[in-house]
Protein backbone atom coordinates (compact mmCIF):
# COMPACT_ATOMS: atom_id res chain seq x y z
CA UNK A 1 0.00 0.00 0.00
CA UNK A 2 1.32 3.81 -0.57
CA UNK A 3 1.93 6.48 1.99
CA UNK A 4 -1.12 8.23 0.59
CA UNK A 5 -3.16 5.24 1.01
CA UNK A 6 -2.11 4.59 4.40
CA UNK A 7 -2.59 8.07 5.74
CA UNK A 8 -5.95 8.27 4.07
CA UNK A 9 -6.87 4.93 5.69
CA UNK A 10 -5.63 6.65 8.70
CA UNK A 11 -7.17 9.50 8.72
CA UNK A 12 -10.70 7.76 7.91
CA UNK A 13 -10.84 5.20 10.63
CA UNK A 14 -9.69 8.35 13.10
CA UNK A 15 -11.87 10.68 12.39
CA UNK A 16 -14.82 11.47 14.57
CA UNK A 17 -13.15 9.09 17.12
CA UNK A 18 -10.65 11.60 18.34
CA UNK A 19 -10.27 15.37 18.43
CA UNK A 20 -8.83 16.71 15.17
CA UNK A 21 -5.45 17.59 16.78
CA UNK A 22 -5.06 14.06 17.37
CA UNK A 23 -6.20 13.02 14.29
CA UNK A 24 -3.31 15.54 12.90
CA UNK A 25 -0.78 14.91 15.06
CA UNK A 26 -0.62 11.20 14.24
CA UNK A 27 -1.02 11.52 10.70
CA UNK A 28 2.14 13.68 10.68
CA UNK A 29 4.00 11.70 13.10
CA UNK A 30 3.66 8.34 10.25
CA UNK A 31 4.16 10.52 7.51
CA UNK A 32 7.09 12.01 8.69
CA UNK A 33 8.10 8.10 9.89
CA UNK A 34 7.31 7.25 5.92
CA UNK A 35 9.32 9.84 4.08
CA UNK A 36 12.04 9.28 7.06
CA UNK A 37 12.40 5.34 5.93
CA UNK A 38 12.15 6.36 1.85
CA UNK A 39 14.98 8.62 2.64
CA UNK A 40 16.73 5.52 4.00
CA UNK A 41 16.42 3.61 1.40
CA UNK A 42 13.51 1.25 2.09
CA UNK A 43 10.05 1.63 -0.95
CA UNK A 44 6.66 3.01 0.57
CA UNK A 45 5.08 -0.48 0.61
CA UNK A 46 7.67 -1.83 2.61
CA UNK A 47 7.67 1.12 5.27
CA UNK A 48 3.61 0.56 4.91
CA UNK A 49 3.65 -2.85 5.62
CA UNK A 50 6.24 -3.05 8.28
CA UNK A 51 3.81 -0.27 9.86
CA UNK A 52 1.08 -2.77 9.53
CA UNK A 53 -2.36 -2.36 9.30
CA UNK A 54 -3.89 1.44 9.67
CA UNK A 55 -6.88 0.46 11.13
CA UNK A 56 -5.55 -1.60 14.21
CA UNK A 57 -3.18 1.26 14.67
CA UNK A 58 -6.31 3.73 14.53
CA UNK A 59 -7.93 1.69 17.30
CA UNK A 60 -4.69 1.86 19.44
CA UNK A 61 -4.91 5.62 19.09
CA UNK A 62 -8.42 5.66 19.86
CA UNK A 63 -8.47 3.46 23.36
CA UNK A 64 -4.96 5.33 24.37
CA UNK A 65 -7.24 8.64 23.92
CA UNK A 66 -9.91 7.23 25.57
CA UNK A 67 -7.67 6.23 28.33
CA UNK A 68 -6.00 9.46 28.38
CA UNK A 69 -9.56 11.06 29.06
CA UNK A 70 -10.36 8.81 31.99
CA UNK A 71 -7.46 9.59 34.08
CA UNK A 72 -7.63 13.14 33.49
CA UNK A 73 -10.63 13.03 34.94
CA UNK A 74 -10.16 11.28 38.10
CA UNK A 75 -7.24 13.69 38.53
CA UNK A 76 -4.85 10.58 39.34
CA UNK A 77 -2.10 11.69 36.64
CA UNK A 78 1.02 13.12 37.09
CA UNK A 79 1.92 16.46 35.33
CA UNK A 80 5.81 17.26 34.20
CA UNK A 81 7.91 20.72 34.01
CA UNK A 82 11.13 20.31 32.21
CA UNK A 83 13.32 23.59 32.98
CA UNK A 84 16.46 23.56 32.32
CA UNK A 85 18.04 21.61 34.24
CA UNK A 86 15.32 20.51 36.88
CA UNK A 87 12.22 18.16 36.60
CA UNK A 88 9.18 18.55 38.82
CA UNK A 89 6.57 15.62 39.46
CA UNK A 90 3.23 16.90 40.46
CA UNK A 91 -0.26 15.63 40.72
CA UNK A 92 -2.75 18.04 41.07
CA UNK A 93 -4.54 18.79 44.33
CA UNK A 94 -1.59 18.35 46.32
CA UNK A 95 1.26 20.31 47.74
CA UNK A 96 3.91 21.28 45.89
CA UNK A 97 6.65 18.11 45.69
CA UNK A 98 8.97 17.31 43.53
CA UNK A 99 12.42 15.69 42.32
CA UNK A 100 14.76 18.04 41.03
CA UNK A 101 17.77 17.36 39.33
CA UNK A 102 20.93 19.12 38.89
CA UNK A 103 22.94 18.37 35.59
CA UNK A 104 26.53 18.24 36.60
CA UNK A 105 28.00 17.82 33.33
CA UNK A 106 27.39 21.54 32.48
CA UNK A 107 30.03 23.07 31.76
CA UNK A 108 29.99 25.89 35.03
CA UNK A 109 29.50 22.96 37.04
CA UNK A 110 32.54 21.93 35.73
CA UNK A 111 34.53 25.08 36.23
CA UNK A 112 32.80 25.37 39.73
CA UNK A 113 34.40 21.80 40.42
CA UNK A 114 37.75 22.71 39.12
CA UNK A 115 37.76 26.36 41.52
CA UNK A 116 36.68 24.54 44.38
CA UNK A 117 39.59 22.08 44.04
CA UNK A 118 42.12 24.47 43.49
CA UNK A 119 40.38 26.59 46.51
CA UNK A 120 40.71 23.08 48.45
CA UNK A 121 44.45 22.76 47.45
CA UNK A 122 44.96 26.54 48.19
CA UNK A 123 43.53 26.57 51.92
CA UNK A 124 45.12 23.14 52.82
CA UNK A 125 48.99 24.86 51.59
CA UNK A 126 48.00 27.86 53.18
CA UNK A 127 46.94 26.29 56.75
CA UNK A 128 50.36 24.12 56.24
CA UNK A 129 52.60 27.11 55.56
CA UNK A 130 50.76 28.59 58.54
CA UNK A 131 52.25 26.14 61.03
CA UNK A 132 55.41 26.09 60.22
CA UNK A 133 55.51 30.09 60.27
CA UNK A 134 54.47 29.61 63.81
CA UNK A 135 56.80 27.19 63.92
CA UNK A 136 59.88 28.43 62.77
CA UNK A 137 60.82 30.96 65.48
CA UNK A 138 60.70 27.81 68.01
CA UNK A 139 62.82 25.69 65.64
CA UNK A 140 66.00 27.79 66.52
CA UNK A 141 66.22 27.61 70.15
CA UNK A 142 64.52 23.91 69.76
CA UNK A 143 67.76 22.49 67.48
CA UNK A 144 70.06 24.49 69.64
CA UNK A 145 68.99 22.88 73.11
CA UNK A 146 68.64 19.19 70.90
CA UNK A 147 72.68 20.14 69.88
CA UNK A 148 73.43 20.90 73.49
CA UNK A 149 71.78 17.58 74.78
CA UNK A 150 73.37 15.71 71.99
CA UNK A 151 76.78 16.83 73.24
CA UNK A 152 76.27 16.94 76.63
CA UNK A 153 75.18 13.28 76.61
CA UNK A 154 77.82 12.01 74.13
CA UNK A 155 80.44 13.71 76.66
CA UNK A 156 79.03 11.23 79.61
CA UNK A 157 80.10 8.02 77.75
Amino acid sequence: MSRQEFLQRLRDALTGEVPGNVVEENIRYYEEYIRGEVLKGSSEETVTAAIGDPRLIAKTIIEANENGKESSSTGSFYRSFTGADENIYEEPGQKRRGMHYIDLSKWYWKLLGIITIILFFFLTATIVTGIFSLLMPLMGPLLLIGLIYWFIRGLRR
